[in-house]
């Protein structure tokens, strides 16, 4: 793999952490950070060791949102090539993501960004941080993050934040479930650290089930092909060598081995 040059990926104890780092254009989306993105995403995913991943930025802003001299580029292009198609890869790969995504905000997070937040499973924000849906003072709509952020905060909550496009809190944030912690910079790594500790106590394949389980269920109607298809999956869990070993360790009062 081509040594990345608009992210840095670092591992430490099980946990890869991708820092978006074009702190020089406020981490705006273009299209090397997205194909470098999913690029890390490909790996991450494909690296047993790792059971978290956190995605952060460098500089003084999480992310801008998209790179407008990209994103205004693309005219000529054909729709599977335009940056917007980019873009909604991106954010369909962290949505979909087997293994947890923790997302850290500091600064800003605008427009584009706010996919990055909406698609990710934990979102903790430094005190101070700012969010905000700017897509129509621009004369832009938020289209591809739509899916995400209305799944995550809902259709009203929606319609005020991208409709008004005024900028919020953290704590505003937090109020509606855009976000899910708020810390003062001198307690953030200490509650992302025992985040993360807290997720890998899980199994790390029946997370990835149970990640991709919400996923499908999340979309099905409710109906009698969804509880059979739930029922099938816990059965299929049920017979594999982690829930053997969980069970096990239950009964004997012990640690399970994917703790050790």
């Amino acid at each position: 793999m081509k040594q990345p040059s608009t992210i840095e990926v670092t591992t430490r104890q099980r946990i890869a952490t991708v820092w978006l780092s074009r702190a020089g254009s406020r981490n705006a989306l273009n299209e090397q950070l997205v194909k470098e993105l999913l690029g890390a995403f490909d790996m991450l995913e494909a690296d047993h060791e790792v059971r978290v991943v956190v995605l952060r930025g460098r500089g003084d802003y999480f992310c801008a949102g998209g790179d407008l001299k990209w994103m205004n580029g693309g005219d000529e292009l054909p729709v599977e090539l335009h940056p917007a198609t980019w873009l909604s890869r991106l954010f369909a790969r962290l949505y979909r993501f087997p293994k947890p995504v923790v997302t850290v905000v500091h600064g800003a997070a605008l427009g584009g960004a706010m996919g990055l937040v909406a698609a990710s499973d934990f979102v903790i924000a430094e005190q101070g941080a700012v969010f905000s849906f700017t897509e129509l003072k621009l004369g832009l709509i938020p289209a591809v993050i739509s899916p995400f952020v209305i799944k995550r905060i809902g259709e009203f909550r929606s319609r005020k934040l991208m409709l008004s496009a005024r900028k919020i809190s953290a704590e505003e944030a937090l109020n509606i479930e855009l976000i899910d912690y708020v810390s003062e910079i001198s307690t953030l790594e200490k509650q992302l650290q025992n985040l993360c500790a807290e997720l890998m106590q899980g199994a790390p394949l029946a997370t990835q089930a149970c990640k991709q389980l919400i996923v499908k269920v999340a979309a099905s109607v409710m109906d009698d092909a969804l509880f059979d298809y739930t029922a099938r999956q816990l059965k299929t869990i049920q017979q594999g060598a982690e829930a053997k070993e969980g069970i096990a360790a239950f009964f004997e009062k012990r640690t399970p081995a994917w703790e050790k």
